[in-house]
């Protein structure tokens, strides 16, 4: 009888801890750039706009970005799986990091634009495989304690970004806005690629399912642009958007018929068999648009209603990041202790639904600090809720299925997160006019032009000093003039609260669905090996480990 190869074992249990810490600090180093570098841009908007020009193609500074990131997850988790994480890893920092230098040496707009497409492509192909890394280097059980530094890093970001992206275009200037994700890029491949093994789990190029993957990038470019351009360019019942997410739902009908036939699919269809794996990114998915979406809009509500500046905005605001911070780490430790998630789940969706529900209350006048405690009631909430969540959809399937569980859930709530900001800021848009022309005064109406108080139908004209002080003059020239710009003003002020309560409205029955899937999601036992995986049904199935072929 021929022997039988002894089994392999897992890289977890392969690696050495001073390994593992290693490679710890090097993915974080990854996701640290990768996330700064989404809130840098923001900061840093103004001044490459007067430096490049190109005000119309202002907005797919941000699309592009945000289409090749999400293009590309659920395909590179996919090969990860295949080939292993570390090549494609370091070719994510490698591509993150050309694309930062041709960004911050861009000519040009168009030039910047299609270097950003580039950079996306690097950060989703990092965001995928960091994920799916830590889930080889640790047990289930253990894999919560260390999402929480993951999530910390995120939110560290997040809260820094805005910082630093001031700091150096104030100083450097914008384009070391991106040049500082070199340096940093370069040390973290360094840690990468003298500690994190080569490995490799068996497959062909040949095996590949390059169909599936260009339907599935058709299907999500067809459907973000949709809701992009519904939202800035055609409408939403127009003959384009409309043909757009026709386009969409036909092609991820041949997605799922070639899925269902191919051997190597992009993403297995099984999976969606699976309840804990569906349940948990149906509620990525509504956290992301429910959620995130519409804080988004937050920031217009305390600059505009509130008279504050965009930095007193940043730092009312600051309290959803450090609460997010603290219950991310001591979260992941309950969870890695009891080998168990359920009552902390619940618990966050409950505080996640009391923060929806006090945000709903807001209006002008509102104390500033009220705005405080309840977006750190919801950083405390989602906390407890979104690092589980990538913890659990990893649990719920077999490990050979780890970078496509993984990307998974970075893909639904990328998707959800576009949703919830183009559904919301239709609420914003039509909310608000509305309420606007019922607030002007008959008086201050009848003495205005239509096309001066047409212009007021934007809430953050006010904040733009160069649109909004030609208006103010040719108002403060008409008699009681200085009365009639205070009575639209005011009017502007009511009418953007009354549009962010409607939108913390539908936020509030988001987070209610968040709760009922926190609630009803099965308890599903953490293990403490990487042999066998917990499946929705409670069975154990073997796990195929990955083969060692280099340690660089």
């Amino acid at each position: 009888m021929a022997q039988q190869p002894a089994p392999t074992l897992a890289l977890g249990d392969i690696l050495e801890q001073r390994q593992k810490w290693v490679l710890l600090g090097s993915l974080m180093l990854c996701m640290f750039i990768s996330a700064l570098d989404n809130s840098i841009v923001a900061t840093a908007t103004p001044r490459i706009l007067a430096d490049l020009g190109g005000f119309s193609l202002l907005s797919w500074v941000f699309t592009v970005y945000m289409l090749s990131s999400v293009v590309c997850v659920p395909i590179v988790g996919k090969l990860s799986d295949m080939f292993g994480r570390k090549k494609f890893l370091l070719a994510g920092i490698a591509t993150f990091t050309f694309a930062s230098a041709l960004v911050g040496a861009s000519p040009n707009m168009l030039f910047l634009i299609g270097a950003r497409a580039l950079q996306g492509v690097g950060g989703g192909t990092i965001f995928s495989c960091v994920f799916a890394t830590i889930g080889d280097l640790f047990t289930p059980a253990e894999r919560g304690k260390y999402m929480g530094f993951f999530t910390g890093t995120f939110s560290m970001a997040s809260i820094s970004g805005p910082l630093v992206g001031g700091v150096l275009t104030d100083t450097l200037g914008w384009r070391w806005c991106f040049y500082v994700n070199v340096p940093v890029a370069i040390l973290a491949t360094y840690f990468i690629t003298r500690n994190l093994p080569m490995t490799k789990k068996g497959g062909r190029i040949s095996q590949i399912d390059f169909v599936g993957a260009g339907l599935l990038s058709a299907a999500t470019v067809s459907l973000l642009l949709a809701l992009v351009w519904a939202q800035e360019r055609f409408g939403w019942a127009s003959p384009e958007t409309l043909g757009m997410f026709a386009g969409s739902v036909v092609l991820v009908v041949l997605f799922a018929f070639q899925e269902a036939r191919h051997p190597e699919a992009i993403f297995p269809l099984l999976l969606f068999r699976n309840r804990v794996f569906v349940q948990a990114n149906v509620l990525v998915m509504l956290t992301g648009a429910g959620i995130f979406g519409a804080i988004q809009y937050l920031p217009t509500f305390v600059q505009t209603a509130l008279n504050t500046s965009a930095t007193g905005s940043g730092i009312i605001t600051t309290p959803q990041s450090l609460g997010l911070l603290l219950t991310s780490f001591v979260g992941g430790q309950m969870m890695t202790r009891t080998g168990r998630f359920k009552y902390q789940v619940i618990f966050g969706g409950c505080l996640i639904l009391l923060a929806t529900v006090l945000l709903h209350t807001i209006g002008v006048g509102e104390a500033k600090w009220h705005i405080v405690v309840y977006m750190g009631t919801y950083g405390l909430g989602a906390g407890l809720v979104s690092p589980t969540m990538s913890v659990i959809t990893q649990s719920a399937v077999d490990h050979m299925y780890m970078g496509v569980a993984t990307s998974g859930r970075q893909f639904f709530m990328q998707i959800g997160q576009v949703l919830g900001t183009a559904v919301f800021g239709v609420v914003l848009a039509t909310s608000f006019t509305g309420a606007i022309h019922d607030r002007i005064p008959p008086e201050t109406a009848a003495t205005l032009s239509p096309a001066t108080l047409a212009k007021f139908d934007d809430p953050t004209l006010s904040l733009d000093p160069r649109n909004f002080d030609p208006v103010k003059a040719e108002i403060l020239a008409q008699p009681d003039g200085q009365q009639h710009l205070d009575a639209i003003l005011d009017a502007q002020k009511h009418s953007v609260a009354k549009a962010v309560q409607n939108i913390f409205l539908g936020s509030t029955l988001a987070a209610l669905g968040v709760l009922v899937l926190c609630i009803t999601i099965p308890e599903i036992p953490l293990r403490r090996s990487f042999n066998s995986s917990s499946t929705a049904a409670g069975q154990a199935e073997t796990t195929p480990l990955v083969e060692v072929i280099e340690m660089a």
